[in-house]
């Protein structure tokens, strides 16, 4: 991708062109911006005659907001027409073209987002997005309560702006924010929520996003197994930081970006396993088995794609598994089939869990090993032997599969010969 100073040359046949968003605000704080967006005063018809007189491709992704693509050497960027707002309800608004910058950095959300650089590198900064900057403050732009009510997904985003970027929200943004948020979840499509979850997965410290979701308590009506965790007090021996919630976001934290859903549920059966003891802590016995069971609504629940769905119902499973299971080679292979393919996102969500307090013997567990723990003897196998599928072939492949994983055989002839013992015993 090009340079934005040279992109904005590139573009400079388009009336008022400005770089915005959030390509200025990473620029501004030193870093280099991931997308590059553009507004100009001219109609979106115009944007594309004038695209293509130069030779450029353009492509109507968005007439109706105002939005074109245009291709540089083969990269698509977006240009959108200034645009002001006629009315607002919710995530929708009715929109009309501006002509002037300021009218279309006045509908954004948050200050430090409302910053627009022409081509000589000139800021238009109305709202103080810069002093915000600096001073390390996410504060909306105008009337919070008006931003908010505008499109009410921008309470979540509120808080995943703060974390990614370690600021304060400027406490009139917070209040409205509270108060906005009985709202979220019916005017937001869930699956905008869920997206909003995944960016903040990728940067800053998610735990920050996570417990500002749970003191608005969007978190737990948008996942109820996370009521009141902040209240479950855990074993000191084992969680010196207390409670579940304050575990999970730790968690969350340590995980690596892609695994940190797997985080985040882990422990999602504790809430309904939670039996108080004497000691003055609850014991959660079960609590992986229970959460498993949960994973696939929850998952539903979220509009989450189903390959995440099915690793995460087994990462939830399997990870107490190497903390009370003694290492010897038959229960590590047992393991590593159960994991299969999700073994990996399993020991990055074991080192996240356990930080420094796993046993040493337990890594024994994700270790390669020499004999595979995918079956040898197969349904082909038993055919050219003459077998037919049916209930005793099942239990023959089941038989023999056991005996390779218990005892790491995998001569193809001795596996046949533990298959057969299973028809031995049923005649």
């Amino acid at each position: 991708m090009m340079d934005y100073r040279q992109v904005l040359q590139q573009l400079s046949f388009l009336p008022d062109l400005y770089l915005v968003g959030g390509a200025v605000r990473d620029i501004l704080l030193g870093q280099t911006p991931e997308d590059l967006d553009f507004a100009t005063s001219a109609p979106p018809e115009t944007v594309m005659r004038l695209a293509k007189a130069q030779g450029l491709g353009a492509i109507p992704t968005g007439l109706e907001h105002g939005t074109v693509t245009i291709l540089i050497d083969h990269h698509p960027y977006e240009v959108t027409t200034f645009r002001r707002d006629v009315e607002t309800y919710g995530r929708r608004a009715k929109v009309a073209w501006g002509q002037r910058i300021e009218e279309d950095l006045a509908r954004r959300d948050f200050t430090i987002g409302a910053i627009a650089m022409d081509a000589s590198g000139r800021v238009i900064d109305p709202y103080g997005g810069q002093q915000d900057l600096e001073a390390g403050v996410l504060r909306a732009v105008g009337d919070p309560a008006q931003r908010f009510r505008e499109d009410y997904l921008r309470v979540i985003r509120a808080g995943r702006f703060a974390a990614r970027y370690g600021f304060q929200i400027e406490p009139k943004t917070l209040q409205a924010a509270r108060e906005a948020a009985p709202e979220v979840l019916s005017h937001v499509a869930v699956e905008r929520v869920s997206a909003e979850f995944d960016k903040a997965f990728q940067n800053g410290t998610p735990s920050r996003f996570l417990r500002y979701l749970y003191d608005l308590e969007i978190l737990q009506r948008l996942i109820p197994e996370f009521e009141d965790t902040h209240l479950l007090l855990q074993n000191p021996r084992w969680h010196p930081e207390g409670d579940v919630l304050t575990h999970v976001l730790q968690v969350v934290d340590r995980a690596p970006p892609p695994y940190r859903w797997h985080a985040l549920l882990h422990d999602i059966g504790k809430k309904d396993t939670a039996r108080w003891r004497p000691e003055g802590w609850y014991s959660f016995y079960g609590h992986e088995r229970v959460g498993a069971a949960l994973i696939p609504r929850i998952a539903r629940d979220l509009r989450l794609p189903n390959h995440l769905r099915d690793e995460l119902v087994v990462t939830t499973a399997l990870h107490m598994v190497p903390v009370f299971t003694k290492p010897t080679p038959a229960a590590i292979r047992r393991f590593q089939a159960q994991a299969g393919p999700h073994l990996p996102a399993l020991k990055a969500l074991y080192e996240a869990d356990g930080a420094e307090r796993r046993p040493k013997e337990s890594w024994k567990f994700f270790e390669p090993q020499p004999v595979p723990v995918q079956p040898v003897l197969l349904g082909r196998h038993l055919i050219e032997r003459g077998h037919k599928p049916g209930k005793a072939f099942g239990q023959m492949l089941k038989a023999a599969y056991e005996w390779q994983l218990e005892t790491g055989e995998t001569d193809l002839e001795k596996l046949y010969q533990a298959a057969l013992r299973v028809l031995e015993r049923e005649t």
